[in-house]
């Protein structure tokens, strides 16, 4: 199972039928929010983009799937597009139906909005980031990415080839474990994307299948 997704789902103890009025705020708790990220930058054009799009809807759709709420950011040198968590699955994918690649890369606009969008919330909540190259300004990524870290925002993240994965990897909250950061080749990307959302599984307690 990955590290991003949460090993306990623990219920409320008895409720009652039909619910109260109540109980989408208790439902509420048993949710997750995740938010990925992925470079669209100018050097994605062609099929590391192809693979990018096929990717994400693969991992949209598992994490809907496992009662995550979910977000998207297309990043490049700023932002290109940003759908905040609690987009519909509808809209999430067609926002991924229309793939685009232009600019240089600079992770720190995308890791600001996630910070806006994730670090309020009480649910568990994961940060996933894709990308093929450097991360812009690297020391205000990590800030960033240390300060959503001690809020409680798990990061994962992919990186194509070493040098991406290993700037990539400085981003990762301490203690998490993931062995599957590199992504080693263009017709791996997809399911390298993919992959951050293994073990994904829609167990839930009995509260979330209300």
């Amino acid at each position: 199972m990955s590290d991003w997704v949460r090993k306990r789902f623990d219920g409320v103890g008895l409720t009652q039928s039909p619910p109260g009025p109540h109980f989408a705020e208790v439902q509420a708790k048993y949710r997750g929010a995740v938010l990925l990220c992925i470079d669209v930058s100018g050097s994605m054009l062609g099929t590391r983009l192809e693979q990018a799009m096929a990717g994400g809807k693969q991992f949209l759709a598992e994490a809907f799937s496992a009662d995550y709420d979910c977000g998207l950011v297309l990043w490049h040198h700023d932002v290109e597009d940003y759908l905040p968590v609690g987009t519909s699955a509808e809209h999430l994918l067609t926002r991924l139906h229309e793939p685009v690649g232009s600019g240089g890369t600079n992770l720190v606009p995308a890791l600001e909005l996630a910070k806006r969008d994730l670090a309020p919330l009480t649910v568990d909540r994961v940060l996933c980031v894709f990308g093929d190259g450097d991360v812009g300004d690297a020391q205000r990524a990590r800030v960033l990415a240390r300060e959503l870290c001690l809020k409680g925002v798990r990061i994962v993240v992919r990186g194509l080839g070493h040098g991406a994965a290993s700037a990539l990897a400085s981003l990762v909250c301490e203690g998490v474990r993931d062995e599957e950061r590199l992504i080693t080749d263009e017709q791996s990307i997809s399911a390298g994307i993919a992959s951050m959302a293994k073990g994904l599984t829609t167990g839930r307690s009995a509260i979330t299948r209300r």
